[in-house]
């Protein structure tokens, strides 16, 4: 007599079976591609003129943000923990917004704010001839990736934080510099080094912030020259080339990130759960009012003066208007209220809220399955796609399904799934790691059935986890541009793909209007599933570590 598979041989199956349709398919066909269509020319490809700048450029942008957004993150995180800063709720809000903001809005939002005949320009006579190039990139991709870091530090500083060994060490005489220096920041490293390598590998895999404000000044990209190549797909070498570049992309993640999640994954993995009462913070921090006036200076200038342009220029009558109140005008916004916006809006929102739920899912059993011996890959497999460039993620789809789906909301739902899977899969997975392992088996004990215990003893206490996985899944879909523009065809365009066609046809005032809606868009759910993060973590009884994190995010 056969017996039934067991629900965990049910979720191995499922997630190799999801893995290899959206993550090992689409990789496969791509080696294949540069195989059997230009295994002849991939010598020429890496010794291309202007690769080398390329690569140099990549390499060296994804070094510097990453020295700069870490050290930021962590700044902050260890500011923001104080009770008594000034404003600390605001501020908190503030230093996660850039996250709810669609990279190549922010992108266009600097410009508009600090570019020539911009919002700074017209109004104070202060522009910044630079922000379209090299560094204007380094800033604004800085500016991007600070809340990932500031998100990833938190979580360790309310996993690892020993206020005790703190407190004894300022009895002892130490002052809290050296406290921080001896005792808080070693126990963040782990942490530190895992928002290191987030940091650094989407990086690399960064497009829009390049496209939008370094490829018009000559600065180029891997990411920025496999998108030329695309648009010059119908050239067989063009095409071979970017998803010859695409792979070694893949290649980099590999070398950076399955080293780091042998070596971080175990020490980021707590037995305990350390306080993160308000007292945890040892001492007062250093004028209060000034730190607190620098981080909303900060925000001002990062976020705030930005999104300020962005709607300056969606109210201004045309570009190179003064934005004031007698060149002020709804045309815009009403040029953007049609019925094709609105579908496109309704099948956004569609295909997020679908690709959020099922990314949950397969999120959990990854996280799940990862704390034993053959299932501690799987996080590795699911993070390939993650630093893959969209647009040659998107060719990897066409070339393995688009016979069959291409054009169709099918295919970019499962573009989502391939990109946005370790979205899912590390806050649960974190979670998890903060579960008492004996409450489970207590209640099995008990009498509970299996299906009772994780409803009660695991979903429960996960449920912010969930829906902060939820949330990030949800906010990242519906802002996605790169595969969707590649991958939809007629009745499947989404909203972000409007505004970037918008875009290229130099629409500025429609574009700006639609960058705020689809902002807009994107503040309202997050700020109601905040709240709601909050309330299930007071409802559930939860430990401190997790009310702390309903705090951060």
């Amino acid at each position: 007599m056969m017996r039934r598979p067991g629900p965990r041989t049910l979720a191995v199956g499922l997630v190799l079976a999801a893995a290899g349709v959206v993550v090992v398919a689409p990789l496969i066909m791509m080696a294949r591609t540069v195989l059997t269509e230009g295994a002849a020319d991939v010598g020429d490809i890496l010794t291309a003129a202007g690769l080398g700048t390329a690569v140099r450029n990549t390499l060296l942008l994804a070094v510097a943000v990453t020295l700069l957004a870490v050290p930021l993150g962590t700044l902050l995180a260890l500011t923001l923990r104080h009770a008594n800063l000034p404003g600390r709720g605001a501020l908190r809000v503030g230093v996660l917004l850039p996250v709810l903001i669609p990279d190549f809005v922010l992108g266009y939002s600097w410009l508009q704010a600090y570019g020539r005949a911009g919002f700074t320009d017209d109004l104070f006579g202060l522009g910044w001839e630079g922000v379209q190039g090299p560094v204007g990139v380094l800033v604004v991709v800085t500016v991007n990736a600070v809340p990932l870091a500031y998100l990833v530090t938190a979580v360790g500083l309310a996993s690892r934080s020993e206020p005790d060994v703190e407190r004894a060490a300022r009895a002892a005489g130490a002052n809290a510099l050296t406290a921080l220096r001896t005792v808080t920041l070693p126990l963040l490293r782990p942490a530190m080094a895992t928002a290191g390598v987030l940091v650094f590998v989407l990086t690399l895999a960064t497009f829009a912030i390049p496209q939008v404000m370094g490829a018009p000044a000559g600065f180029s990209t891997v990411t920025t020259r496999i998108y030329a190549n695309l648009v010059r797909s119908s050239d067989p070498a063009a095409f071979v080339e970017a998803v010859t570049l695409a792979l070694v992309l893949v290649l980099i993640a590999v070398l950076v990130v399955a080293p780091a999640d042998t070596v971080l994954g175990p020490r980021l993995r707590m037995a305990r759960v350390a306080s993160t009462d308000p007292a945890a913070a040892v001492g007062r921090p250093a004028a209060g009012s000034w730190t607190a006036a620098g981080i909303g200076g900060y925000l001002l200038l990062s976020v705030g003066l930005p999104l300020l342009a962005l709607v300056a220029s969606a109210l201004t009558r045309s570009a190179g208007l003064a934005p004031t109140p007698a060149n002020w005008t709804l045309d815009n916004v009403a040029a953007v209220l049609t019925t094709r916006n609105g579908e496109a809006l309704l099948r956004s929102l569609l295909l997020a809220a679908v690709a959020a739920s099922l990314l949950v899912a397969l999120g959990g059993c990854v996280a799940a399955l990862e704390r034993t011996g053959p299932g501690r890959s799987l996080g590795s497999l699911v993070t390939l796609t993650l630093v893959l460039p969209g647009s040659t993620l998107a060719v990897g789809m066409l070339i393995a399904y688009g016979r069959w789906i291409g054009g169709t909301l099918l295919i970019i739902l499962l573009a989502y799934v391939a990109k946005l899977w370790a979205f899912a899969h590390r806050p649960i997975s974190g979670a998890l790691d903060r579960l008492p392992p004996g409450e489970l088996h207590a209640a099995r004990v008990s009498g509970a059935g299996a299906l009772t215990a994780i409803r009660t003893v695991v979903l429960r206490p996960l449920s912010p986890a969930l829906l902060a996985a939820w949330l990030a899944c949800f906010l990242t879909a519906l802002h996605e541009v790169t595969m969707s523009s590649l991958l939809y065809g007629p009745g499947s365009e989404t909203l972000a793909v409007v505004v970037l066609n918008s875009q290229e046809l130099g629409r500025v005032g429609v574009t700006s209007a639609l960058s705020v809606v689809l902002t807009l868009l994107l503040l309202v759910p997050a700020a109601a599933a905040w709240l709601l993060i909050r309330r299930l973590a007071d409802r559930a009884g939860s430990r401190p570590v997790d009310q702390e994190l309903a705090h951060v995010g």
